[in-house]
């Protein structure tokens, strides 16, 4: 193997570790800015990791410690972050799956943050291979739009968004070759995963059907059941703990988001002043949810799917930006209309492929430069309103 070949064979974990370096920098210039701390602010762990515990961090730390019902003394901690005491229904807690919680208490906070992070570079890895072997020279682009994304500091936070990103990834990269064992099973525990943390995980059912339509029906039904793992054991517990499989619809409706016609939200944002910067680029994420659904509906709309084919441009994830896209649409919240829908549309990778693609053909491709550097101001801003202690998404 000569010097050129070595170096070919490096070259994923160079540009991963180059885009992480970009998505650290990004958090760096948010937590490091001038920023005055929140009277919110949570001190979990009284260090510097405080910066990545944040708003829904204190619910997983605390699932960790105590469960799924909380002590009066350990509710009223949760007065400063908006939440009324005592929580009704008391079981408010389930609203949030049980993955991250089992981590934490496994490994501590100090140990579930750095897993996290470790997973983030694998994601990086995943982005590049999935996107360049779908197209040459799309693999550090994608992964750099990936990296410093508006919601970077999600990413190296205790939230979900790591994990179910992670398992996405591991679905399209093991159905890109599903005749490859090794990447069959990198798919199927994908399954396993995404359901595990986070509800919009749910969504990663849809990719049983290329299975089905490789006529791989016994791998689809492989892949069903490692996906129902996770949600039967929740609803077994539920049952069990609190007379009923149906605990989480009942406690997602504690924070009272509703459902309205497409961009009611985004009208109602700006009715009540609260649309900003940061509306604008969710819209512009909505509308490349849309686009790239349709672009990679419309490259693989046959019945039958190719053995070995692309997994961005496909029947599938064109779904699956479709339906994260509608979600985003008609989730309203009051007070805040837009409130989180960014954050569920960044671990869709699939959509920005249609920029990264563009910035093959062309380096100084506008739309991506621009929407790099949108991602990354953001990104900052968002690190530094997070980590000191102030509401971002």
């Amino acid at each position: 193997m000569n010097v050129q070949q070595r170096l070919l064979r490096f070259q994923p974990l160079r540009h991963a570790l180059s885009a992480w370096a970009v998505h650290w920098l990004i958090i760096l210039v948010g937590v490091l800015g001038p920023i005055g701390n929140a009277p919110a602010r949570l001190a979990i762990t009284g260090s510097w990791l405080d910066n990545f515990v944040q708003w829904d961090s204190q619910w997983f730390v605390d699932i960790a410690r105590y469960g799924y019902v909380f002590p009066p003394d350990i509710q009223r901690t949760f007065i400063p972050t908006g939440n009324s005491v005592p929580f009704v229904p008391f079981d408010k807690a389930a609203a949030f799956l049980p993955g991250l919680p089992i981590i934490i208490h496994a490994l501590g906070i100090g140990g579930a943050w750095v897993l996290t992070n470790l997973l983030f570079a694998l994601d990086l890895v995943l982005a590049y291979a999935i996107a360049e072997e779908e197209r040459e020279g799309a693999g550090f682009p994608a992964a750099l739009l990936l990296a410093a994304g508006p919601c970077a500091i999600f990413f190296s936070s205790l939230y979900t968004e790591t994990y179910t990103l992670t398992a996405f990834l591991l679905i399209l990269w093991g159905l890109q070759r599903p005749n490859d064992r090794r990447r069959l099973a990198a798919a199927c525990f994908g399954a396993f995963l995404a359901p595990s943390f986070h509800d919009l995980g749910a969504f990663a059912v849809l990719f049983a059907l290329r299975l089905a339509r490789l006529r791989r029906f016994g791998a689809a039904l492989v892949f069903v059941a490692c996906f129902c793992v996770t949600p039967a054991a929740y609803a077994l517990y539920m049952w069990e703990r609190f007379g009923t499989p149906f605990a989480i619809f009942a406690a997602e409706s504690s924070w009272h988001r509703h459902w309205t016609w497409p961009f009611v939200n985004v009208g109602d944002a700006i009715a009540q002043g609260a649309f900003t910067s940061v509306g604008v680029l969710t819209v512009f994420v909505i509308g490349l949810l849309c686009v790239q659904g349709g672009i990679a509906i419309g490259r693989d709309r046959f019945l039958l799917a190719p053995q070995d084919g692309r997994m961005m441009d496909s029947l599938e994830s064109g779904l699956w930006m479709w339906l994260t896209a509608v979600i985003d649409m008609c989730a309203n919240m009051p007070h805040n209309p837009l409130q989180s829908t960014l954050r569920f549309a960044s671990i869709v990778y699939p959509a920005t492929g249609g920029i990264a693609r563009r910035f093959v053909r062309q380096p100084t491709s506008f739309l991506f430069w621009i929407a790099l550097v949108a991602f990354a101001a953001v990104g900052a801003m968002g690190a530094g309103l997070f980590s000191h202690g102030w509401f971002f998404q």
